[in-house]
């Protein structure tokens, strides 16, 4: 392995790939990696501009307006993609593929490829509408095959979501756990009020904020609910009532809120990690989820959990924590204790066993071709 570690890294705009993308690149400084990071699914936004800007020290930033490829007829942007993506190759040279979404791979590239299943419509799918994924996602389930099968090691966030990936998708490729995480940030002197926080894509069905809506006027404390209303792939706007909108914020302006929630909830039918559930509780919320293996694994006794399908248990988990200050105040603490166990630097550090692996591996073989 070369003394200085190059790796070409693919994002996106839309949602919390982002945000892990971002973290990973940064705590990647410390072992000198150097990341050109690709992004696709709509060009970046000001505020993303500014927290890729100020990792110039080891990040070169490539922005394009690509669509993903679960977005609507994205498949002519598929194709651009992976000509855009083997010119950057080319350029760099890298001695590392790791993507974060389901591209197409290019039968040029020569270097180890990983590929980060942070989730697929196939799981989405499943886990929403309770079927199988329609016959009108063949394409997009063969680039994922593809994709999956030209891998040299499948990454997940979760054991759970590795499990439901095996169980559906045929994948051949070696596959491995590494949790995501953020940083931990300054301790914050802002005194908890009395309210209620949720994040997420308000259109995305799995996210379920409409069963929040739906209880909201019921529960003693306000709701607020913070993220993107409207669906990048069709442009629909989706309106919540009985909870105030705060509509998309950035990093900083989330962690505001956070820092001022005693509770963060999440109503999720499908999460295959959730890193706004992890800043909430680094930010010192009790936390409310779904009833889901997922986050079960994850967050085992430091939050309270709910069928994501009744309103009734909702209310009756946040209302609880409502009522009984030191239960809430127990539960906060749990959580944040709990969000220890997700640090940037120890993803970081499970990262770079890979690439060492993966790249010792490939000298092996090369070794073994010359003799």
């Amino acid at each position: 392995m070369q003394d200085e570690l190059h790796i070409l890294m693919t994002t996106d705009t839309v949602g919390g790939v982002w945000t892990y993308s971002i973290t990973l690149c940064k705590s990647l400084q410390t072992y000198g990696v150097k990341v050109h990071l690709a992004a696709m699914g709509g060009f970046a936004s000001q505020s993303q501009r500014q927290e890729v800007d100020a990792l110039k020290e080891n990040v070169t930033f490539y922005d394009s307006n690509y669509k993903l490829e679960w977005m609507e007829n994205p498949w002519e942007d598929v194709d651009q993609a992976q000509h855009w993506l083997h010119s950057i190759y080319l350029q760099v040279q890298p001695d590392l593929i790791h993507l974060n979404n389901f591209a197409k791979i290019h039968p040029d590239w020569k270097c180890p490829i990983i590929t980060v299943y942070h989730s697929c419509v196939a799981t989405w799918w499943r886990s929403v509408h309770k079927e199988p994924i329609p016959q009108a996602w063949n394409l997009y389930l063969n680039l994922l095959q593809n994709t999956l099968k030209a891998s040299d090691r499948v990454v997940a966030p979760s054991k759970e979501l590795l499990l439901q990936a095996t169980t559906i998708l045929d994948i051949d490729s070696p596959g491995m756990v590494i949790y995501n995480a953020r940083e931990d940030r300054p301790s914050s002197e802002v005194k908890k009020e009395n309210f209620i926080l949720a994040t997420g894509r308000v259109w995305d069905e799995a996210k379920n904020l409409q069963l929040l809506e739906a209880c909201a006027k019921e529960i003693s404390w306000p709701v607020y609910v913070a993220g993107n209303s409207t669906n990048p792939a069709s442009g629909a706007e989706v309106r919540l009532q009985n909870v105030k909108m705060l509509g998309h914020l950035t990093s900083e302006e989330l962690n505001a809120w956070m820092q001022r929630a005693s509770i963060f909830c999440s109503p999720a039918k499908y999460e295959p990690f959730g890193l706004a559930i992890l800043e909430a509780a680094k930010a010192g919320c009790a936390l409310v989820l779904s009833n889901l293996r997922t986050l079960k694994e994850l967050w085992d006794d430091a939050a309270v959990y709910f069928n994501p399908n009744k309103k009734d248990e909702l209310w009756y988990q946040i209302q609880q924590l409502i009522d009984n200050r030191e239960y809430l105040e127990v539960q906060a603490f749990k959580a944040k204790q709990r969000s220890q166990t997700y640090t940037a630097s120890k993803m970081a550090r499970e990262y770079m066993r890979l690439y060492t692996y993966l790249l010792r591996n490939l000298k092996k073989k090369l070794k073994q071709k010359s003799v």
